[in-house]
């Protein structure tokens, strides 16, 4: 896949506003962030992964498991701002973010995420996109709706229920999942760029890119994860970790580690 460095950030902060102190709850064995973390360490194209956390419990946690730790400011209102204070540390050419709430995260997805900023020069930004199978999802305020272009180049994000269409018809729905990608040198120029209306509004760090011009390309997976928004979640991820064959043998991988 050609000779750049990537290198994967996971984010934390133990002050999340519907789930305070979520990276430390237990999933099963293991700590939340430890789930992701140890996961996103299965990806071969992965050179170095850091959690970037401002919390002192949350380092001390990865710390005692072998995780690398960048603490980062506790001023931060968005992830992305986290994670570029972090990047401007380490010698990269992709930063992958990966949000510390997916567990179900597969290293396949990942490598998926960044094939096309090998493939193609005008790709400063991707995104990992999820198909929506639940119509219920459309009305939930946790889920962060995509419309993609026919490039596959994201049009909008939101938290309401888009795009319009009559419920007998079957459109394809997507929503944007807690993994990106970004170009280093972009990524810098992101957290350069003033906070926008719609971001704002919307409360997605994404749609500060799209307001400001630039592009962010969409990637469809099959491989639908479950976010731990809620403490409700926890629940469904350890009931779809017992019961799907691929993500108990990832779980059993991550448990030797």
């Amino acid at each position: 896949m050609g000779r750049k460095k990537t290198v994967a950030i996971i984010p934390a902060r133990m002050a999340a506003s519907r789930f305070p102190g979520k990276p430390l709850k237990k999933i099963l064995e293991l700590p939340l962030i430890e789930h992701v973390r140890r996961r996103v360490l299965l990806c071969d194209v992965v050179s170095e992964v850091y959690v970037a956390t401002c919390d002192k419990e949350i380092r001390d946690v990865v710390e005692s498991c072998g995780g690398k730790v960048i603490m980062t400011s506790a001023s931060h209102e968005r992830c992305t701002d986290r994670i570029e204070e972090a990047s401007a540390m380490l010698d990269a050419d992709i930063i992958v973010n990966v949000q510390g709430d997916e567990p179900l995260i597969l290293p396949d997805m990942i490598k998926d995420l960044i094939k096309p900023f090998y493939e193609r020069d005008d790709i400063m930004a991707a995104c990992l996109i999820y198909p929506i199978l639940q119509l219920e999802d459309l009305d939930d305020l946790n889920t962060v709706k995509a419309v993609l272009g026919q490039d596959n180049f994201v049009l909008y994000f939101s938290r309401s229920a888009i795009p319009n269409f009559k419920r007998g018809e079957k459109p394809c729905l997507f929503e944007q999942s807690g993994v990106m990608a970004y170009e280093k040198k972009f990524l810098h120029k992101y957290s350069k760029l003033s906070q926008t209306p719609l971001e704002q509004a919307e409360s997605v760090d994404m749609l500060r890119i799209l307001e400001h011009g630039y592009k962010i390309y969409g990637v469809i997976t099959d491989n639908i994860t479950i976010e731990v928004d809620i403490p409700e979640h926890i629940a469904k991820v350890e009931n779809a970790i017992m019961t799907d064959k691929t993500q108990k043998a990832f779980y059993e991988k991550i448990l030797a580690i």
